[in-house]
């Protein structure tokens, strides 16, 4: 289980044994949020989904948030409910990643340590690693997985 920080090479190995992994592509522009989609859309690591820092990674619907802000936190039950949507399980190996130096994956990182998920990893480089390793990408339109059960556990410890 990693959960902090893994290589290219390492995610690479679990693919190649088939490990149940979700890799994250958490790509932002705060100045130009527009952008995030045609991110995803251009280039990703090869079956990436989406994780929007103002569409799934905050909420701007009043009331709803856990706190204020530019970039509220949405209710750990909205956020589970998302995750599961994407076919997200409990027993997944979790790799997040930007374009932006972990600026905006760490965010989803921290959530589902927030969520009780310890196996969650940044993906250390980010997405030009990835490529310098050789892994594969994929561009255009993507179909969610079959949706699954994010049972929300305990939240993690006093450092969240």
């Amino acid at each position: 289980m990693y959960n902090l920080l893994i290589n290219a090479p390492q995610l690479q190995t679990l693919l190649a044994q088939g490990t149940p992994c979700a890799i994250f592509d958490c790509s932002f522009d705060l100045m130009k949020p527009e952008l995030a989609g045609g991110f995803f859309a251009d280039e990703r690591i090869a079956g990436a989904l989406p994780a929007n820092l103002d569409k799934n990674l905050s909420t701007h619907t009043p009331g709803a948030g856990v706190n204020a802000g530019r970039h509220p936190l949405p209710q750990r039950e909205a956020v589970a409910q998302w995750l599961g949507s994407l076919g997200i399980h409990n027993g997944m190996q979790i790799v997040v990643y930007d374009r932006n130096k972990s600026a905006y994956c760490g965010r989803l990182w921290w959530m589902l340590k927030w969520l009780g998920h310890e196996a969650v990893a940044v993906l250390d480089g980010g997405l030009q690693a990835w490529k310098d390793a050789g892994g594969a990408t994929e561009s255009g339109p993507f179909t969610p997985p079959a949706p699954a059960v994010f049972e929300l556990r305990h939240r993690c410890a006093s450092w969240c």
